[in-house]
């Protein structure tokens, strides 16, 4: 049951946060919406742009429909045209044809008319045929050029129907027909004249939106989506990269490293290693000659000679300035005996340890944690690459080896475990330093949910032997400011794989 109130409550926070965030980006673009007219007024005439584009869209499909219905008519008025044409010139032909067969029977009538037939016929009792048939030639002529005159008027026409340079709309005009289509012509005029309209209002708004205001709108307006899909992204991405991270990586991850043996080969058997109680102030008792190196600020009451040293060990100057030792107070013991009280300023939950050692391979410890150094430890570093550098991002190993005693402050409290010879798990961000004698290795985490909530790390820290490790029961927090917190992360990435 709480697995699944866990699950669902996990679901339920993600699903939350995108809504929270969504609406977050809306309020602000309302707010600015109401605070800025302009922004108002550029989203109105944005709005109204679509609302325009839709119009005019809508006018030029209308204009091509009647556009095209419009030159249907008028092609098929120009097919029937012509046919009738055509028709009517083939009759004209014809009838100009028998016309002229009329016209030479009446002329040779006419013809054969003698100058006696004439003067008889020309007696008041005679009637006069040859008169009639000049008549009827003439007549007969008349006819002919009428007919002629009509058939040229229909070349004419089949000519214009004919003419491939012309237009539909320019052969019906020259010949006088298509009244019927009138509507139709009025209709496209006033739909082009609207259409000219909208878009003489579409270039405007246009500039409009050009202006900075109106950009600000038009990329709101076309990037919304994909906020919204980066807010989901950003908030679904780290849980699933989780998700493989645990199932897929970790495990090929632990079967393909070797555990690392710092003091492999070296001699170890007069080394000796002990730790004191961790305290919140420890009182350090130096002998006569006996030196402490020790962070100025951690350094109160002093019995004895006490000086400054600018860095700890000039043969390693960089380790010693980005591990903090630098500027150091140097106590000295004396034959009365000499006492140094260390306690950590401004961090109330910061506990001491001491650690004594003797002829010792190298005692691994970051540097962050070296508060003081007794004696004259060697300072040295290992370096380690292959698949276990990648899981912990660490190449890099400091070892404080030799005779001498270190000063460590951890959070919370520290504590020096010793494994018993069995494999020992702890999370890497609460592991101090460990004996270079125990073998180091990495596993995955074992509580999974934990681990996807974002509560633990990945990977832990797997330590095998019979020496001590050194863990810190928390760490501290870091600065809330982002910024800060951003070079925190990266900063101290860096230092990790370094060693520090």
């Amino acid at each position: 049951m709480r697995l699944v109130s866990a699950v669902l409550g996990f679901v339920l926070r993600k699903a939350g946060a995108l809504v929270v965030l969504v609406l977050s980006l809306f309020v602000g673009y309302l707010l600015v919406q109401a605070l800025v007219p302009a922004i108002r007024e550029a989203v109105s005439d944005r709005d109204r742009l679509e609302q325009v584009a839709e119009e005019r869209a809508g006018l030029e499909t209308d204009l091509a429909q009647l556009k095209e219905v419009a030159e249907e008519r008028r092609s098929a008025a120009v097919d029937s045209l012509q046919a009738a044409v055509g028709t009517e010139l083939d009759s004209s032909r014809q009838k100009v044809a028998d016309q002229k067969a009329v016209l030479e029977d009446r002329l040779e009538e006419a013809d054969d008319c003698s100058r006696l037939r004439e003067l008889v016929e020309s007696l008041p009792v005679v009637p006069n045929t040859c008169e009639l048939k000049e008549r009827a030639a003439e007549a007969a002529r008349e006819t002919l050029t009428t007919l002629e005159r009509g058939v040229a008027t229909a070349e004419a026409r089949a000519e214009i129907l004919t003419d491939p340079s012309l237009s539909n709309q320019e052969k019906l005009s020259r010949l006088g027909e298509g009244s019927d289509l009138a509507s139709t012509d009025r209709e496209i005029e006033d739909t082009e004249a609207v259409l000219g309209q909208k878009k003489a209002e579409e270039r405007t708004l246009e500039q409009a939106q050009g202006s900075g205001v109106g950009w600000v709108v038009d990329q709101w307006a076309k990037s919304w989506k994909w906020l919204a899909l980066v807010a989901l992204l950003a908030l679904v991405m780290p849980a699933l990269l989780r998700v493989v991270s645990y199932f897929v990586l970790m495990p090929a991850v632990k079967r393909a490293h070797r555990p690392i043996h710092l003091s492999a080969g070296s001699e170890e058997g007069a080394a000796r290693l002990d730790t004191s109680e961790a305290l919140r102030t420890l009182t350090v008792e130096l002998a006569d000659g006996e030196v402490m190196s020790a962070r100025s600020e951690h350094v109160r009451p002093v019995q004895g000679r006490i000086s400054g040293r600018l860095l700890y060990d000039w043969s390693s100057p960089f380790i010693s300035f980005a591990a903090g030792l630098y500027g150091l107070s140097r106590v000295t013991g004396d034959e009365r005996g000499t006492s140094a009280t260390l306690s950590t300023p401004g961090d109330p939950d910061s506990y001491l340890m001491r650690i004594d050692f003797t002829d010792h391979p190298g005692v691994v410890m970051r540097p962050r944690h070296v508060v003081g150094v007794i004696g004259t430890p060697e300072l040295e570093t290992r370096w380690r690459f292959g698949i276990q550098s990648f899981a912990t991002w660490q190449v890099r190993y400091i070892l404080f080896a030799g005779t001498g005693s270190l000063i460590v402050q951890g959070s919370g409290d520290v504590v020096a475990t010793d494994p018993g010879g069995r494999s020992t798990r702890m999370e890497q961000n609460l592991v101090m330093g460990f004996d270079s004698r125990l073998s180091a290795g990495v596993n995955r985490t074992e509580v999974f949910w934990p681990y996807l909530w974002g509560r633990t790390p990945l990977v832990d820290d797997e330590f095998t032997g019979i020496h001590p490790l050194f863990w810190q029961k928390a760490t501290a927090d870091g600065s809330r400011n982002p910024i800060a917190r951003t070079f925190d992360a990266f900063f101290s990435a860096l230092g990790k794989v370094l060693g520090f």
